[in-house]
């Protein structure tokens, strides 16, 4: 049996890296390879989901305490007699257990990027952040023999040029299971009934409230859109550092009887439905699977010009600038709406790549 070790995970419920090293584990896992993974906190539904399937769930210290987390990581790897390792991860900072895993003498050391910036809030904690990146980033790639990311752009912000255009990296796309999202029309009345947005204008964002996602942006859109469509509805799904923040500048901008705040849901599929735009106004992303998945329910897209193109699957799918300010992003929204109702995905050619069937058969290379 190979034994691979995974990480670092969340909950597995925290977001697309979650998702996407959840959707490795299915796929990959069985009678000939077993994977653990490493991560900061320990969920108890979530080790018990992985235990059904003989995987183990490792507690290490977070990056605040990287001696004892390169300690704790060199220790399971030398119990655990692993093939392999796999380490999805967002910035160069987090090179601690790679690095034990070299020490530890691992042949196989795979490394994934998921992102493009610094999610920090702090703009002068984002400067430190981004200066210990770049530091890290100089010898990151060293310590790895495999070399990942969801897009070209993500590969490029954790790896040198030289390898993400050589044949030593490879995209692994941030694919979904896309008939669960697919439009449907029976789906749609009963949620807008739910929700009470029956004949509204429906725009729609589900993401971690965090500087990343730009959700103080995203309420002045929706300022601009209401001055045109009085009785628009925002809805808001998720949770995160910023959320109270972002309530407190719905009530200042006098528009918080229009914003839906959703908190985190477990049923986005549904929420798709609702919706008759999805805004995703990010100041980075590696390539957010929330776009896919919108797409994928037929959604007219208005993502930032700050997203890859790569993220464009189907012919409904706008980028624009953040500097092109608010009042233009409303306007692509009414313009949107104007173009008549929502139908079935017009795919584009690469959206093959983001279909779940397909990577499973990619991730099972990934041991």
């Amino acid at each position: 049996m190979k034994r691979v070790l995974a990480g670092i995970i969340g909950d597995g419920k925290a977001g697309g890296v979650d998702r996407y090293l959840l959707n490795y584990w299915e796929a990959v896992s069985g009678d000939d390879v077993q994977i653990d993974f490493l991560t900061n906190v320990i969920d108890g539904s979530l080790k018990q989901k992985l235990g059904a399937r003989g995987s183990r769930l490792f507690g290490v210290a977070t990056l605040r305490h990287p001696v004892r987390q390169y300690r704790q990581v060199r220790e399971i790897l030398r119990q655990g007699h692993y093939d392999a390792v796999y380490f999805n991860i967002s910035t160069a900072i987090e090179c601690i257990a790679v690095i034990a895993a070299k020490k530890e003498g691992i042949k196989k050391r795979m490394l994934h990027s998921h992102s493009g910036g610094n999610n920090c809030e702090n703009g002068l904690e984002r400067m430190v952040y981004d200066f210990l990146h770049h530091v890290c980033r100089l010898f990151l790639h060293r310590y790895a023999t495999h070399y990942y990311g969801c897009s070209e752009k993500a590969g490029e912000w954790l790896f040198p040029k030289r390898i993400v255009r050589s044949g030593k990296f490879q995209i692994v796309y941030n694919a979904v299971e896309r008939d669960r999202f697919a439009y449907d029309e029976k789906v749609r009345q009963e949620v807008r009934k739910e929700l009470d947005v029956e004949g509204k204008l429906v725009v729609g964002n589900i993401a971690a409230f965090c500087y990343q996602k730009n959700h103080m942006f995203l309420l002045a859109i929706f300022a601009e859109v209401l001055k045109k469509k009085e009785d628009a509805v925002l809805l808001l799904a998720g949770e995160g550092p910023c959320f109270e923040e972002v309530k407190k500048k719905a009530r200042e901008l006098h528009i918080e009887k229009n914003v839906q705040f959703l908190g985190r849901r477990e049923d986005a599929d549904r929420l798709y439905q609702a919706m008759d735009v999805f805004l995703l106004p990010s100041r980075f992303e590696g390539l957010p699977i929330v776009g896919v998945e919108a797409q994928s329910a037929g959604l007219p897209c208005i993502l930032s010009d700050r997203i890859t193109k790569e993220a464009a699957i189907t012919k409904r799918c706008k980028f624009l600038s953040l500097k092109e300010g608010a009042r233009l992003w409303a306007d692509a929204v009414i313009q949107v709406q104007k173009k008549g109702p929502r139908r079935s995905a017009e795919f584009l050619p690469v959206a093959v790549y983001y279909d779940l069937d397909r990577q499973k058969e990619q991730l099972k290379t990934l041991v």
